[in-house]
C-alpha cells in the first residue's frame, strides 16, 4: 500500500514538473519566432500529455456548462409553474365573477317583474350539520327585515325568517322539519287539491306533500305552488315538481315526493319579501 501511494505521488509530481516546463516554454517563447531544439523536443515528447490535459479541461468546462444550464432550466420551470398557477387562479375567479354576474342579472330581472317589495340578501353562514335546516343572511331589522317574512329566489320559495338581529337574520328552509307550507297543484281550482308540503323523513334534499285526498289526481311532473293559506306565504310561489305519488292503501289520504325548484346546495343570493304580502299570478 505504501509503495502504491509513493508511486501515485511520483506520477503527480512528474505531471506537475511537465506542466511547469510547458508553461515556462510558453512564457519564454513570447517574442521569439522559433523554439530552441530542446524546447521543440520537449513539446514533441509531451504533445500527447497536452492533448490529454486540453481534453480534460474541455470536458470539465462542458460539464460545468451543462450543470449551469440544468439549474437555469429548473429555475425557469419553477417560474413557469408559478405563472401557470396564477393564471389558473385568475381563470377560476373570472368564471366565478361571470356566474355571479349572470345570477345578479337574472335576480334583477325577477325583482323588476315581481309584485313584491323585495330586499336582496346574501347567505353568509349555514350549519354543515344541518345543511337543509337553516341559513344566515346579511340583512336584519335595520334593513326592514321582520320575523316570519317569506324568503324567495327567482326560482321559487326558500323559507321564512325565524329570527332577526340588527344586521343579520336566520332563515328556516322549507326542507327543515320545523316548517310546513300549505300548497296546491298549479292550475287546479279544486280545494281538495290543497296539501301540506313538509320535509322528507328519509331524504332531506326533497320534500313531501302530504294529506292529499286519494280521489284527487296528482301525477309526476305536476308543479306545486303555495296556496296562500296560513297568512305567511302568498299564493303562487313555486315550491317544486312532483317526482312520485305514494298511495297508502290503509289511509284516506296519499302523499307525493316533491323535488324543490330551488337548489339548496347552491343557495347564495336571495330575496326577503318586505312590506305587505299579496298573492302573485300563478307561476309557470
Amino acid at each position: 500500500m505504501a509503495k502504491q501511494t509513493r508511486g501515485r505521488k511520483s506520477i503527480a509530481l512528474l505531471m506537475l514538473i511537465i506542466a511547469g516546463l510547458l508553461a515556462m516554454i510558453s512564457i519564454t517563447s513570447e517574442g521569439r519566432s522559433r523554439f530552441t531544439p530542446a524546447e521543440d523536443l520537449l513539446l514533441t515528447l509531451f504533445a500527447p500529455v497536452q492533448t490529454v490535459f486540453s481534453s480534460a479541461g474541455q470536458s470539465l468546462r462542458s460539464l460545468y456548462d451543462t450543470l449551469a444550464s440544468f439549474h437555469q432550466l429548473i429555475a425557469e420551470n419553477e417560474r413557469l409553474r408559478l405563472e401557470l398557477s396564477e393564471v389558473q387562479g385568475q381563470l377560476i375567479q373570472l368564471q366565478e365573477l361571470r356566474e355571479q354576474n349572470y345570477r345578479f342579472r337574472r335576480m334583477l330581472g325577477f325583482q323588476e317583474r315581481s309584485n313584491f317589495e323585495l330586499l336582496p340578501a346574501e347567505v353568509i353562514a349555514r350549519d354543515p350539520s344541518q345543511w337543509f335546516g337553516a341559513i344566515t343572511i346579511n340583512r336584519g331589522y335595520l334593513d326592514g327585515v321582520t320575523s316570519e317574512a317569506p324568503v324567495i329566489t327567482d326560482r321559487g320559495l326558500v323559507g321564512m325568517v325565524s329570527a332577526v338581529s340588527s344586521s343579520s337574520s336566520q332563515v328556516i328552509l322549507i326542507t327543515d322539519p320545523r316548517l310546513n307550507v300549505s300548497a296546491l297543484v298549479l292550475g287546479s281550482r279544486d280545494h281538495g287539491m290543497v296539501g301540506i308540503v313538509e320535509s322528507h323523513d328519509e331524504d332531506p334534499s326533497v320534500l313531501k306533500m302530504s294529506k292529499l285526498s286519494t280521489d284527487i289526481s296528482v301525477r309526476p311532473g305536476d308543479v306545486i305552488i303555495s296556496s296562500g293559506l296560513g297568512g305567511i306565504f302568498p299564493k303562487g310561489l313555486v315550491i317544486g315538481t312532483v317526482q312520485e305519488v305514494v298511495d297508502d292503501q290503509n289511509s284516506l289520504v296519499k302523499s307525493a315526493v316533491i323535488e324543490p325548484r330551488v337548489n339548496f346546495n347552491r343557495l347564495e343570493e336571495l330575496f326577503v319579501v318586505t312590506g305587505s304580502v299579496t298573492d302573485i299570478p300563478e307561476a309557470r
